[in-house]
């Protein structure tokens, strides 16, 4: 199985690879991305973490309000 490290190493090189070459293997980039993003959303570790970040950030912007 591919690691999300693997993955990000991936895009940096297909990244270079396009600014190299052309827009013609943006659909890699596009795929390896899409693989990415599905990983992090699917992972209930990352999926928790984002939700307690996201009531953290409102609590911290609801404290000043009078």
């Amino acid at each position: 199985m591919i690691t999300e490290a693997q993955l990000l190493a991936d895009i940096a090189l297909v990244s270079e690879i396009i600014l190299e070459h052309g827009e013609k293997y943006a659909p890699l980039l596009d795929r390896l991305e899409q693989e990415l993003e599905a990983r992090r959303r699917d992972d209930p570790i990352n999926r928790a973490r984002r939700h307690l970040q996201q009531l953290d950030r409102r609590d911290s912007s609801t404290q000043g309000a009078v």
